[in-house]
């Protein structure tokens, strides 16, 4: 700053402009001084109503003359639904009250509100209330999105009438840590959803209790030899996809013990894991997924203060003719992948060829999960072994997989 040119002030009228305008693009911004309701919200479906919209029709009947088809939208939330005051005065009838009404705002990029959408507030205690959106004002935000401020009134004490008009129900979820991301699910891919993130957060915990070593502070398998290993890979593949993320009581920062190569990154591109996560069958044949074992010597990590020998995973293209190795994912489950073959959903399955191997096989082509695969891994007989120790992150990533595309 110089002695004509002041810029201290306009730098703190640009922050503060800035700062303005990013609460403006925030989905929540005019809900500041606003408190939430959850609501099962009936919105009209288009597709099935024979409401003209472009006429600003609006039908105040619901019931078998209507023809007009909602959306259940259960725990929904509005803003700005105001305690409900009742008023009266005395008139030639003897004493009346006025109707009840109000304002309240939706969330922008949830759903768009019409002219007859009905609502019920859940809070009111044993009531079935339903309130009628009359009037939608829509307000369209700098970065695109739409609010809307709907004006509604009492319409009817009872529900009972538009529960035969409703088509389709749907769940709203909150807003995801650290997003203002809101969705409007279908309350069966809901359902299906939540079944398969109980698994998910399930194998995060039975993986931290069958491989994490306290004594070197990551995670270890032992194979058939008892050799304890250690696979920088595979920590890689965790850190990435955040496997273990929102699943584990306890905290654990999952980091390399060991420094990498500076052809790290190109080696991981060569492993099945990068397969995996570009979800590409044709490549898991030609990939990485068997290891050599290389012992660690490193001074000055967790793995140098052990009396106890600890080995590094290294990977290789098999075959290999000279020296030990481990091959991390089986022959059954490469060609499954690769030919496309599913287990086939018969009584006499077995231990060999588990129906949940069909999870990580439907992932690669970007199929739907059946019931019956999620719950059988219910049935996978949990150990130490290498064949769980790749398993487990590798379904974690499959269902995680799903249960976005469900919530999608």
């Amino acid at each position: 700053m110089g002695k004509i040119i002041e810029t201290t002030y306009h730098d703190t009228v640009s922050k503060i402009t800035e700062f303005n305008s990013s609460l403006i693009n925030n989905s929540f911004y005019t809900l500041n001084d606003k408190k939430p309701s959850i609501v099962t919200y009936y919105n009209i479906n288009t597709e099935a109503s024979s409401l003209d919209q472009g006429a600003k029709i609006a039908y105040n009947n619901i019931g078998s003359d209507t023809p007009l088809r909602f959306n259940r939208i259960n725990n929904f939330i509005i803003y700005g639904f105001n305690r409900i005051e009742l008023q009266t005065e005395n008139d030639e009838f003897g004493l009346e009250a006025d109707k009840i009404t109000g304002d309240c705002i939706i969330l922008p990029n949830t759903i768009i509100p019409y002219e007859g959408d009905y609502f019920e507030v859940d809070h009111i205690k044993d009531s079935t209330w339903l309130f009628i959106v009359t009037d939608v004002q829509q307000d369209t935000l700098e970065n695109g999105s739409n609010a809307y401020k709907i004006t509604y009134k009492l319409e009817y004490v009872d529900h009972q009438k538009i529960l035969n008009n409703v088509v389709e129900d749907f769940n709203m979820i909150e807003k995801r840590e650290g997003t203002n991301v809101v969705k409007i699910v279908e309350s069966s891919k809901l359902e299906k959803a939540k079944n398969m993130d109980k698994y998910a957060v399930m194998l995060k915990k039975y993986f931290n209790e069958l491989f994490y070593n306290d004594k070197v502070q990551t995670f270890i398998y032992m194979d058939l030899y008892e050799y304890r290993v250690y696979d920088p890979y595979m920590i890689e593949f965790l850190i990435r996809n955040k496997i273990l993320d929102n699943g584990l009581d306890s905290f654990i920062y999952v980091c390399h013990q060991l420094a990498v190569k500076n052809t790290f990154s190109m080696d991981y591109d060569t492993t099945f894991f990068r397969v995996f996560e570009k979800r590409d069958p044709n490549k898991i044949l030609k990939s990485n997924y068997t290891t050599q074992l290389e012992e660690i010597s490193s001074y000055g990590t967790t793995f140098s203060a052990r009396f106890e020998s600890y080995y590094k995973a290294k990977y290789i293209l098999p075959p290999v003719v000279n020296g030990y190795r481990v091959q991390c994912l089986s022959d059954d489950l490469l060609y499954r992948i690769y030919d496309h073959n599913l287990v086939e959903d018969t009584e006499d399955l077995n231990e060999e060829t588990p129906l949940w191997l069909n999870i990580i096989v439907k992932y690669f082509y970007n199929e739907d999960f059946t019931d019956k695969e999620i719950n059988s891994i219910e049935d996978i007989h949990y150990d130490t072994s290498v064949e769980m120790f790749y398993m487990i992150p590798l379904l974690i990533l499959c269902l995680e997989d799903a249960i976005e595309k469900a919530l999608n």
